[in-house]
């Protein structure tokens, strides 16, 4: 019977904007959620990878007197190779050479050169960030704070002129047939405090080593006048860096949380201020 029968009733059209809204704001809701969470894990990844880095540079120093890899070194006895090996291996071939040959941030188009630490590491992907722009071949920088350079810091404190450097990055010289930078590890023994000075860290460029906070006049802060100095250190992992430091350890960082003390192997040229 037809009065028995049970009426369908339908969706207003009021009522399914209304389910349509409900399901767009839960959606952006959850969606930055979703893609803080692959952040993390990403970074979690980046972590563990970063301590097989810090792993290798401490496993060359028993094998070579206790002294740290240098950033680099002149190496010109294979013509398929450029004259400079770096501390870790990519292709430094693929560009030009000035201070530092080759462009880490272009493809590899040629084999890669291994680095001082490569024999130590797993493999090739252990370097390579998962955060990275996809054509780079790396993402990292090892402390190349150096002797002789200028700095507009050591007008106030002369001591630290020619007594900043890091681990890898001791009585740097240019070759003067290749044009390109060669340098001396510090020995282990000769860091003051290694806990808190530090190895590498990721960061955007076309060679694997930094020193981008050395010229300015800065201690306790790093400089915030020029944003370009944040963006160097502060791009791969939610406004930080994964870092390396004396010891082994890694932990992530900020770029308001560096000091000036960090980058030196020497500690005592800073006292006072």
């Amino acid at each position: 019977m037809q009065g028995s029968r049970r009426l369908r009733r339908a969706f207003t059209l009021i009522e399914l904007l209304v389910v349509i809204a409900i399901i767009a704001i839960l959606a952006a809701i959850l969606f930055p959620v979703f893609a803080q969470a692959k952040d993390s894990a990403k970074q979690t990844q980046c972590i563990a990878q970063m301590k097989q880095i810090g792993l290798g540079l401490q496993m060359y120093m028993p094998d070579n007197d206790d002294n740290w890899a240098p950033v680099a070194n002149i190496v010109d006895s294979d013509p398929k190779f450029a004259p400079q090996q770096m501390w870790v291996g990519y292709d430094n071939n693929n560009s030009w050479c000035y201070e530092f040959c080759g462009d880490m941030t272009k493809p590899a188009v040629n084999p890669i050169r291994p680095g001082m630490i490569d024999p130590y590491l797993k493999s090739y992907e252990v370097k390579v960030c998962p955060k990275k722009e996809a054509r780079w071949q790396l993402a990292l920088a090892y402390n190349y704070f150096r002797q002789g350079r200028y700095s507009y810091y050591y007008n106030r404190n002369p001591k630290a002129m020619d007594n900043e450097f890091g681990p890898g990055a001791k009585n740097c010289r240019t070759s003067y047939k290749w044009g390109v930078e060669e340098c001396d590890g510090a020995n282990n023994g000769e860091l003051d405090d290694p806990a808190n000075t530090l190895a590498v860290w990721e960061h955007a460029s076309y060679v694997v080593v930094c020193n981008f906070l050395q010229q300015p006049d800065w201690f306790n802060a790093p400089p915030a006048y020029d944003k370009r100095y944040r963006d160097h250190f502060n791009f791969l992992h939610r406004d930080g860096a994964v870092t390396i430091w004396g010891d082994g350890h890694t932990r992530r960082m900020v770029f308001g949380q560096l000091r000036r003390p960090m980058f030196s192997v020497r500690k005592d040229i800073y006292e006072g201020q």
